[in-house]
């Protein structure tokens, strides 16, 4: 294989790992956003109350978890499923990922739209650091464990597709596609939150943006819904990149066959 021909599988790897950049977006939001929500839930556990700022690791703690359960669990059970000895492809597992990824937003912009009604009601609007006794920040982790599924699905199928599709001389190059859709992720979400509070938020005429520091007077169900949206078109892209994409084994398979089938021809004449 001629290094041309390798610069050309690793830019044809390149669509698939552009779209987990998507799924890494929610994950950073998530990491800053929630910090915000707890500040008006209870964060008691039982007799112990936790800090706030540590909800950021219920994201994490939920990936190492659920990764603990990836083959012992979800494998076992898709191979039963499909037959495929490794449950699903790596192409769709990167798909289940993201379809959760998509979920887990869904999810976060209805409980945050309960949570700024609840707050509302009960005379909370102005008060935005005083916790709620009877709303609990647990509710938040249940878009903590869809966004560790998401993770956990999308990551290992990357990496494993793009450790054995990417060329021998280059597998490092491959999967470090993986580490820059991450680092593209929380770029992104940055560009994403300044554009956000630009567009909603006008101080001239007081008006304040979806993800205004009193999140009980700003809307951050909206920027939810936003992420929901943009997630779905991210997905229905990926659909489209997958469905065109051809491993490349089936491509030496196919090259393999057609040389077979010219051998077996019969000479003419």
């Amino acid at each position: 294989m001629t290094q041309v021909e390798e610069v050309k599988i690793l830019i044809k790897l390149v669509p698939i790992p552009a779209c987990t950049i998507m799924l890494n977006l929610i994950l950073t939001e998530y990491l800053t956003l929630s910090v915000q929500q707890a500040y008006t839930l209870n964060t008691h556990l039982g007799h112990l109350k936790l800090p706030v700022t540590s909800m950021p690791v219920f994201p994490c703690l939920s990936i190492f978890l659920i990764l603990s359960l990836y083959y012992s669990v979800f494998v076992p059970i898709f191979r039963r499923i499909t037959g495929h000895p490794r449950g699903a492809s790596q192409l769709q597992r990167v798909g289940i990922g993201l379809a959760f990824s998509i979920l887990s937003v869904a999810w976060a912009a209805i409980f945050e739209r309960y949570r700024r009604k609840y707050a509302i009601e009960h005379g909370y609007e102005f008060s935005f650091l005083t916790p709620m006794p009877n709303l609990s920040a647990y509710w938040l982790l249940i878009q903590y464990c869809l966004i560790g599924i998401a993770e956990v699905f999308c990551i290992v199928g990357l990496l494993e597709f793009l450790y054995e599709e990417a060329p021998d001389a280059m597998k490092s190059i491959g999967s470090a596609y993986a580490a820059l859709a991450g680092g593209m992720g929380c770029f992104a979400a940055s560009i994403l939150n300044s554009i956000v509070k630009s567009v909603t938020g006008n101080p001239d005429k007081r008006q304040q943006s979806w993800l205004s520091q009193n999140i009980n007077t700003g809307r951050f169900e909206y920027f939810y819904w936003l992420l929901t949206v943009l997630s779905a078109i991210n997905f229905c892209a990926f659909l489209y990149s997958a469905r065109r994409y051809k491993y490349r084994a089936e491509q030496k398979f196919g090259i393999q066959e057609v040389v077979t089938n010219k051998q077996n021809t019969p000479a003419r004449g």
